[in-house]
């Protein structure tokens, strides 16, 4: 049996109870909007993995359902990101095909639950998952000393996919706004769980 389709089979296991028991519990409330900004923190360093990122970003508008008296809650979100700067790779003038320029755009629609775990005063943490649909778009810029003549030293590659998230994140209310930090691994192919990005996102819901 595939890896994608175990994976799969328990997002979504994990999800629907979710998402049907934010609806049995309580008067739904009105729909709630967040938005928030994050960074990868696993790309912040220059010497990293992938050569050429300096930080990879980015931003979430979901739009969320929780009814006032459940832990339970129903989402939708959209993520956007991009890996910047553009900046030159180590070159290596034995390293034959190697990329001096990297660039990634990326997006995600995603639908999904979450849980409160407990109510702490005003601070509440929470787990989450989601699965949707994911586009991923990459650029190579080869260095042209490394590229046979004749040949385009550009190169692009992208597609959709079905893929998952999982977070946590803790959440504190101040007047009538909600203000949350959250860590957020995003799949972009359940067959290749380490093909994605790993924000850490600070947000607002209103």
């Amino acid at each position: 049996m595939r890896l994608s389709f175990v994976v799969a089979i328990g997002c979504l296991s994990t999800v629907i109870p979710l998402a049907s028991g934010s609806g049995q519990t309580g008067a739904p409330q009105p729909l709630d909007w967040s938005f928030s900004l994050g960074v990868d923190p696993t790309t912040i360093d220059t010497r990293g993995r992938e050569p050429g990122i300096d930080a990879r970003l980015v931003a979430n508008l979901t739009r969320s359902w929780q009814s006032k008296n459940s832990r339970f809650g129903r989402h939708v979100s959209l993520m956007v990101g991009t890996d910047l700067p553009y900046r030159d790779a180590p070159r290596d003038d034995e390293c034959y095909g190697c990329a001096s320029r990297i660039s990634k755009r990326y997006a995600g629609l995603t639908a999904g639950g979450s849980f409160d775990v407990a109510r702490i005063s005003r601070f509440t943490p929470y787990l989450k998952t989601a699965v949707g649909v994911y586009y991923d778009r990459l650029g190579l810029q080869l260095d042209p000393r490394a590229t046979p003549p004749g040949t385009d030293p550009r190169y692009f590659r992208s597609g959709f996919s079905f893929g998952g998230n999982a977070g946590l994140g803790i959440k504190a209310r101040f007047g009538s706004r909600e203000f949350f930090i959250e860590q957020v691994l995003h799949a972009f192919d359940l067959g290749l769980l380490d093909v994605g990005v790993y924000p850490l996102n600070i947000g607002i819901r209103f």
